[in-house]
């Protein structure tokens, strides 16, 4: 098939111009991302399988996500949000688990619609297909549901293959123009370009001639400085108060009265009937201060201190150490909090917490919804 030798019709550069300038959003624009050797060799790898084309009305774009991105991949996440070896191992197995790098041949299929009618691919199944350098044409094992549901903006969705052994193949999409378009891939091996020679310059002779000497200036002349003004002789001040009088000792009064500190005054009585709260450090503190705080410690894996602040019943319900295992367990929430996190009460004594993590290599939003109650004197979260 001649269409396997072709190279992308749309260079990397046109498209990622296109795509920042319309969705905005897409991980190509983060600089401090790409800080890192990691970062550079996982973006290297992406844009050797990226692959774009311009359809009527949209523009569509799919990348594969082979299994030697793991490693950078994984390796510049962690360095990003300062992970633990044990939450990279987390991180690595939820990452290869989630785009199935094990398994299959996965890729991600985003589309942008600009028209007055959105592109409609549906059923993805039937119009997204992998062809073989054989010819053969491979149907999706699997596929996110967003993408048989057009919508105005950007759509993605992941789509899954058998695993091939080799990976001489291209994605054909039909929907996107009048005709099945082939989006296909760069070789896996690009030559480094061979180095040209230089001619050697010819040899310049320089001639070094005599300093110039400089005119001098004339020095312009200083003008006179003034006399200093006359001195004027300060008036006295006038006493305050005279000695031995009444006035005096109203004033070293009210100044051994103002010198006296809350301790050495006499304490104020409370009104019959009323007490002091027992906890006045925690009375104070707002639900909203708990449940960061309470967030700050997830995002440290910190369960035993993240124990001690649930509420009576929650601890009924769950022991420590199992508590431990679900906290560790939701790596994709704990790496979001790292990074950022926005907080939505939904009453009283619930907030949902949203997070942005980037376990796939596009943003995903994830949230969870807590309770937080008052016991006492202090607020308590419920697990």
């Amino acid at each position: 098939m001649s269409f396997l030798q072709n190279s992308r019709s749309i260079s990397t550069k046109i498209f990622l111009l296109a795509f920042i300038f319309t969705a905005g959003n897409f991980f190509y624009a983060s600089a401090s991302y790409a800080q890192t050797a990691p970062a550079n060799e996982a973006l290297r790898i992406l844009e050797r399988w990226t692959s774009a084309h311009w359809g009527q009305d949209c523009f569509v774009w799919v990348v594969h996500y082979p299994e030697e991105i793991i490693a950078p991949w994984v390796e510049a996440e962690a360095q990003r949000s300062n992970m633990s070896s044990s939450e990279r191992e987390r991180f690595r197995s939820d990452f290869v688990s989630e785009l199935k790098l094990n398994t299959s041949e996965t890729f991600l299929v985003s589309i942008y619609s600009f028209g007055s009618r959105p592109v409609n691919i549906s059923p993805a199944d039937e119009n997204i297909s992998l062809f073989t350098a054989s010819g053969q044409r491979i149907k999706p094992s699997g596929y996110s549901s967003t993408l048989d549901y057009p919508s105005a903006g950007v759509v993605q969705g992941l789509v899954f293959f058998p695993k091939q052994r080799s990976k001489d193949y291209v994605i054909a999409i039909r929907g996107m123009s009048l005709n099945e378009r082939i989006f296909s891939f760069a070789p896996p091996e690009v030559k480094e370009p061979v180095p040209v020679k230089e001619e050697p310059k010819p040899e310049m002779v320089v001639v070094n001639l005599p300093k110039r000497q400089p005119k001098k200036k004339a020095e312009p002349e200083k003008p006179a400085t003034p006399p200093p003004p006359p001195m004027i002789p300060q008036k006295p001040l006038p006493t305050l108060f005279k000695e031995n009088s009444s006035d005096m000792d109203a004033f070293v009064k009210s100044v051994q009265e103002r010198g006296k500190t809350p301790e050495t005054q006499a304490p104020v009585k409370a009104a019959a009937g009323t007490s002091r709260p027992s906890n006045t450090d925690s009375s104070y503190v707002s639900r909203e201060s708990v449940l960061r705080r309470f967030l700050a410690l997830w995002a440290d894996n910190n369960a035993q201190e993240m124990y001690e602040m649930l509420s009576d019943s929650s601890k009924k319900q769950i022991s420590r150490l199992n508590f431990a295992r679900a906290v560790a367990k939701d790596t994709a929430f704990m790496s979001g909090l790292k990074n950022d996190y926005k907080i939505d009460w939904i009453g009283e004594e619930r907030a949902k917490v949203i997070t942005t993590s980037k376990t796939l290599v596009f943003k995903s939003v994830t949230s969870r919804t807590l309770g937080i109650t008052r016991e006492g004197s202090s607020w308590r979260v419920v697990w």
